[in-house]
């Protein structure tokens, strides 16, 4: 939709696994294929956005269709696994991207034009990467108004571990967890519950894919989580009000440093 809007000029073609997709996506754009390798024939860029189980197979299918010029990213949730086996594919031309915004909703009823806006993406490129793909790569992003930032895959997923992994394992975990004891939580509570539990609405089949590819980083974020959730309980148990008050004050502060 950003593309679409502005850079009108370009020619863009969208394919999808099912047809239902299909139908959803035709009330939006005129280009729209079930098949694979016709989508990809004779395109400059492939952004391929499905869940990250499936991008290899899909390379595969693409793979015979591409020009040697064509640039090749994604938008997967974890880098280090899918650059790997994609590279292993498509070579220097395959670069690793990860637009770090969205919602808790998905498919075209959740789409709109100014998603990418002011949202930062990261880029990784690796020693394989050919300069020319990585700059139409960065080009892309640019257009829609991303803010770019470059790392490799690894130091990607170290960093997403702990800024969107673990806060959708946390906030699934913190709803399985109130439930146990107040199951109709979502009658009573208010804009706390709702703010802090939003993420949780994901899809799960999706989220269980990203959390199993990346769970190194994910345990030691977890274990980082454990250690800081014992000290809180500590501080409550000896009624060390001064400590605690400073633990809230260091979470306020961080928390309102955001951009």
């Amino acid at each position: 939709m950003a593309l679409q809007k502005l850079r009108p000029e370009w020619n863009l073609r969208l394919w999808a696994r099912s047809k239902q997709s299909v139908e959803r996506a035709l009330r939006f754009f005129p280009c729209v294929s079930r098949d694979e390798a016709g989508t990809a024939s004779g395109t400059d860029l492939c952004v391929l956005c499905t869940p990250i189980g499936a991008m290899q197979s899909l390379a595969e299918k693409i793979v015979p269709a591409l020009s040697s010029s064509a640039t090749v990213t994604d938008v997967g949730s974890v880098k280090a696994g899918v650059v790997r086996r994609l590279e292993t594919i498509l070579g220097g031309r395959f670069i690793g991207s990860h637009p770090m915004t969205g919602s808790e909703q998905s498919g075209f009823d959740a789409a709109r034009a100014n998603l990418f806006e002011r949202a930062v993406c990261i880029v990784t490129p690796t020693t394989n990467s050919l300069p020319a793909s990585t700059r139409t790569v960065r080009n892309l992003w640019e257009i829609v108004g991303c803010r770019l930032v470059e790392m490799p895959p690894e130091e990607h997923d170290e960093c997403v571990a702990r800024v969107s992994h673990l806060p959708h394992a946390v906030a699934a975990a913190l709803v399985n967890a109130i439930s146990l004891r107040v199951p109709d939580a979502g009658a009573l509570a208010g804009g706390g519950y709702r703010d802090t539990t939003r993420i949780a609405a994901g899809p799960a089949a999706m989220w269980r894919e990203i959390l199993l590819e990346n769970s190194n980083g994910l345990v030691a974020g977890l274990e980082d989580l454990s250690t800081t959730l014992d000290k809180l309980k500590q501080m409550i148990l000896s009624r060390d009000a001064a400590a605690l008050e400073l633990f809230l004050e260091r979470a306020k502060a961080i928390r309102e440093d955001l951009p």
